[in-house]
């Protein structure tokens, strides 16, 4: 298996690629503080993006840049290209699944607090 590693400007926060009118877009999204994670749509290039993808999380924004690269890799090899000369187009979609990951990230944190009060030993 040969890993391929896209190597272009730093910090790279967000990506397009296509291959035959199919666009990719690729972004790094900041879900709470220090916690980041990739968020890759696939879509035709005139419209809204069909399948959505999310990945992580990542304690740090070099760590989901380095999954945004792996992942570009990845796509390379199966003929996309890059297109630097592209603006994303799906950024809101990106930021709202961003949002949706804080939310739920926040319904299923719980609060585990002891209290010695409720079990007393039995003797």
């Amino acid at each position: 298996m040969k890993l391929h590693y896209f190597h272009g400007r730093s910090p790279l926060r967000s990506l397009v690629l296509t291959l035959d009118h199919r666009r990719v877009e690729l972004h790094v999204k900041k879900v709470d503080s220090d916690v980041w994670s990739l968020v890759a749509m696939i879509g035709s290039e005139q419209g809204h993006p069909d399948t959505s993808r999310c990945q992580g999380p990542y304690r740090s924004q070099e760590k989901a840049e380095a999954a945004l690269r792996s992942a570009t890799g990845s796509l390379l090899e199966k003929g996309y290209e890059p297109r630097r000369d592209m603006t994303p187009q799906w950024s809101v979609c990106a930021q709202r699944m961003a949002r949706d990951i804080r939310e739920q990230g926040k319904a299923n944190s719980g609060q585990y607090v002891f209290d010695s009060g409720l079990f007393e030993p039995s003797s």
